[in-house]
């Protein structure tokens, strides 16, 4: 478990968040709701939001988990602040696939 810290509204990882690539339809909103970090995940391509869990702030890096209902993906993210407009996101996903029989 690291430090308890205070969270503010003036904290740098709050914001819209979206991969500077430009191959990934997805929004993360990260808020403050009283002292906790709120974040909200969206998929622009379609409007389907996430479900957001487990969320974690330790160190300076925001962790949360994501399941995607429609395909039944989870994804665990980290974002780490780099810059005061960049943030190094890692991800781990799990996939789920249909195969048949040759």
């Amino acid at each position: 478990m690291g430090d308890l810290v205070h969270i503010n509204s003036n904290n740098p990882l709050v914001g819209e968040w979206v991969s500077s690539d430009g191959f990934s339809d997805v929004i993360v909103t990260i808020s403050i709701s009283g002292n906790k970090f709120s974040i909200n995940v969206v998929d622009a391509s379609d409007d389907e939001v996430a479900e957001v869990f487990e969320v974690t702030y330790v160190n300076k890096q925001l962790k949360f988990n994501v399941h995607w209902p429609s395909s039944g993906r989870f994804i665990k993210y980290a974002f780490l602040l780099t810059d005061n407009d960049t943030v190094s996101v890692s991800y781990i996903y799990s996939g789920q696939e249909t195969w048949k029989r040759r």
